[in-house]
């Protein structure tokens, strides 16, 4: 019996908590502003919400367009990167152009980034993958030199970095509150930005999604994410860490449910964000080096979940129940359904191809402590000495 308990232990991937206070706070009266409590943590002067990330990305880059009037019509993104991506540029009927990365620092190959623009260029993305800082100003100022736009992706980057706020350095900053994310309340996304008040406030979204339901789910997910019923939701068709291209989304404003549910949730940011830097410093010490990505700048990163480079492969159910997953599968130019949407095809991203194959993320969120962390390396360390 208890061995079959045991084996019913499975950890989600990554960080689900959300307060109770702020779960409840979905059924009263909402108190204040998320807008304006987003600008004021993030010192930005204007921001919009919607249901998601894509959606903002892809009403952005189609105004983009528009005020350009059509003649650049190509979106330079990371070779390895979240689908949702790729999507958002396809909706909007737009080329996607892609650039490598280094696999052992996941920053931006700078001379395949300046191979890749072209006079099409509309606008550069940049990620900060996984947490840790893209160089943002070198990046900027080649986007300056060649009057393109600079869209800051800080999906996995939500939150403090010493005196630095990713999603505040480019021309437009990109948040997610998606299942996953460092304030992960299961949807709704944020676009910010100190320059182009003009351009936000084009944006017209169609609608809010309902959010009646919401707050159930957020409950039921705090019950479900726990490790002792988590395997039940693995079980279950949900694609659960499925990677989907699909340009086929809805665009809707977030809905009141998620908005005060968001406000409420903001204040615990720093202190999951502490937690998942406390865990990670576990893992540098006891991962071989061989396997680490170089992620040392001079500020800790926020590290939403841990990379490591391990070896292709299925990973043993084992890790899986630890939480150890891989993320996106391929290479942005190697996936079939994105493949007619790219402007070179045939460029070989040896960054982004050695990161589908051999990238593995370890679980950082609050249910990991130092003894788990530590029982986390030793297994992934003995699966890459089998």
């Amino acid at each position: 019996m208890l061995s079959l308990l045991r084996e019913r232990v499975w950890y989600p991937p990554a960080e689900t908590k959300i307060p109770w206070s702020a779960i409840r706070s979905a059924f009263f009266t909402q108190s204040g502003s998320f807008k304006v409590e987003l600008c004021n943590y993030m010192n930005v002067r204007n921001c919009i919400l919607a249901e998601s990330a894509r959606a903002l990305l892809f009403k952005l880059i189609e105004i983009l367009n528009l005020h350009d009037g059509g003649e650049r019509n190509e979106v330079l993104i990371p070779g390895y990167t979240c689908y949702s991506v790729a999507a958002a540029v396809a909706k909007a009927n737009l080329k996607i152009s892609v650039y490598d990365l280094d696999p052992k620092t996941l920053k931006p190959d700078i001379l395949s980034l300046e191979k890749a623009l072209s006079e099409k260029t509309l606008a550069i993305v940049v990620q900060h993958l996984f947490g840790g800082l893209t160089p943002v100003h070198e990046i900027k100022r080649i986007a300056q030199r060649c009057s393109v736009y600079l869209i800051e992706d800080a999906a996995q980057a939500f939150g403090r970095i010493g005196n630095i706020i990713p999603g505040s350095l480019g021309d437009f900053g990109l948040l997610s509150f998606g299942r996953g994310k460092p304030l992960p309340i299961g949807g709704g996304g944020a676009l910010v930005s100190n320059r182009y008040s003009d351009i936000l406030n084009k944006i017209q979204l169609d609608g809010q999604e309902k959010g009646g339901k919401q707050a159930a789910i957020f409950a039921a997910t705090q019950i479900a994410s726990k490790p002792a019923f988590y395997w039940i939701l693995e079980t279950l068709p949900f694609g659960l860490g499925e990677t989907r291209f699909d340009p086929d989304f809805h665009v809707k404003g977030m809905s009141n449910t998620l908005e005060k549910v968001l406000i409420n949730a903001l204040s615990i940011l720093d202190q999951l964000n502490s937690h998942r830097k406390i865990i990670a410093s576990t893992y540098q010490r006891n991962i071989r080096p061989a396997n680490m990505i170089l992620m040392s700048n001079e500020n800790t990163p926020i590290f939403p979940r841990f990379p490591v480079l391990a070896k292709k492969g299925q990973l043993p159910v084992e890790l899986q129940r630890l939480g150890v997953r891989r993320l996106y599968p391929k290479a942005l130019n190697r996936e079939a359904e994105i493949l007619p949407y790219i402007t070179n095809p045939y460029e070989f991203l040896i960054g982004a191809e050695t990161l589908a194959r051999d990238l593995v993320s370890l679980s950082t969120h609050h249910l990991i402590d130092d003894k788990t962390a530590e029982k986390i390396a030793y297994k992934f360390n003995q699966w890459i000495d089998s």
